[in-house]
């Protein structure tokens, strides 16, 4: 009941806000003492429904599938001279979790420091995949990833570099399994946790002929592994190269990455794999892998009544992990993504061998069948809204 009354409140104030856009806002500046700064204020969210239908799941056959509710966000982004911040939290149908809240200042024209929880500057951004259900990189915390720290990121003709400190993950609870990023969780004997994370990334925009750009570039990742039973902090690293290819309509990405996760588990404790965890479920990954992704897509304008545009995509990717009781673990969604201004409609058809959220136990394992294909079809319905106007 509470969660409902403190819901309905933000949706009052959101559809108060979106028409009254608040009185220092309204204007295209605002006056803090003597000084007069640029002010502006979005506010927006969203809300999804979901169809789904498994081939493993003998049930979910029988009865044609599922669809229902699958989220409601809110998000603001505003800006006041030199200062800036960004929020969004979420409402999924079995828990609530932020997505991400940072603020940010403009030191220079080219350099902004970010403080809070923002998105880890790793391999392709924003995103390495075009689909939904995103690629095997999601799931083992290396795309989209938001935690809790410090971010610099500097802009220079061609050249983006960023710097970032972390923490911890963007809650310090990490036994809660309800949140939107991957990370390390603990249950029972898996007592593994993140901190104290360093990244580092330089990407380089090249551009051939007009119309192209090719951005190349290298990230880097290292951190520690507390172990809340051994108290005693292990470490993890990851390393990329990736390049991000558009041309036209055209998008085509490739990306390589090297993990590796040392825990100092008790010793009753398998140190092969380590426990990861969100959307309230927790599974298991193999601790050393590389994991190679390649996606490509096609915008096809369409511009009628009733469609904008679609996007039709591949994304694949496969984990090859390292080491003992260990096997391969592969993901390919095929797909297309439908809008009509704040419309979304995505179609994704999810093939998985040994994949989490593909029918698999987790990433990377060696278990009986391992090599059995599985797939889902996922259907999202999404309508993106925004004080601004359409998306």
């Amino acid at each position: 009941m509470k969660k409902s009354v403190i819901l309905l409140i933000l949706l009052m104030s959101l559809s108060f806000l979106s028409q009254a856009q608040l009185n220092i806002f309204k204007q295209d500046s605002v006056s803090i003492g003597k000084s007069t700064y640029p002010a502006q204020l979005s506010l927006g969210g969203a809300i999804r429904l979901n169809y789904s239908w498994k081939t493993y799941d003998e049930d979910l056959k029988k009865r044609g599938g599922d669809f229902g509710f699958e989220l409601f966000r809110l998000e603001a982004d505003g800006e006041c001279g030199n200062i800036y911040f960004s929020i969004q939290y979420r409402w999924y149908e079995y828990f609530n979790a932020i997505h991400h809240g940072y603020f940010g200042y403009h030191l220079t024209p080219d350099l902004d420091l970010e403080i809070g929880i923002h998105q880890v500057p790793f391999g392709i951004l924003p995103y390495a995949s075009h689909s939904f259900w995103f690629g095997a990189t999601y799931y083992l915390g290396f795309e989209d990833d938001y935690d809790a720290g410090i971010k610099m990121i500097w802009r220079k003709e061609n050249w983006t570099f960023h710097a970032a400190f972390y923490k911890n993950p963007e809650y310090i609870d990490n036994s809660r399994l309800g949140r939107y990023s991957f990370d390390l969780v603990t249950k029972e004997t898996q007592q593994n946790g993140e901190t104290n994370q360093g990244n580092l990334r330089v990407a380089y925009d090249l551009k051939p002929v007009e119309g192209m750009v090719l951005n190349v570039g290298a990230s880097g990742e290292y951190g520690g592994i507390w172990n809340g039973t051994t108290k005693k902090t292990g470490s993890r690293y990851a390393l990329a190269l990736h390049a991000d290819w558009r041309y036209k309509d055209w998008n085509l990405q490739l990306q390589g990455i090297r993990y590796h996760f040392n825990p100092v588990n008790p010793e009753d404790v398998a140190e092969n794999t380590i426990q990861y965890g969100a959307f309230m479920d927790p599974f298991m990954v193999a601790v050393d892998a590389s994991v190679i992704t390649f996606n490509v897509a096609k915008k096809i304008p369409i511009n009628c009544k009733i469609i904008d545009n679609i996007t039709i995509y591949n994304d694949f990717s496969i984990v090859t992990p390292s080491g003992e009781n260990t096997q391969n673990s592969i993901q390919n969604v095929t797909g297309c993504l439908v809008v009509k201004k704040g419309l979304y409609l995505y179609i994704d058809w999810i093939s998985g061998q040994n994949m989490w959220f593909a029918g698999g136990p987790g990433i990377g394992l060696d278990h009986e069948g391992w090599d059995d294909w599985k797939g889902r079809l996922n259907v999202n319905f999404g309508y993106f809204f925004s004080s601004q106007g359409c998306r």
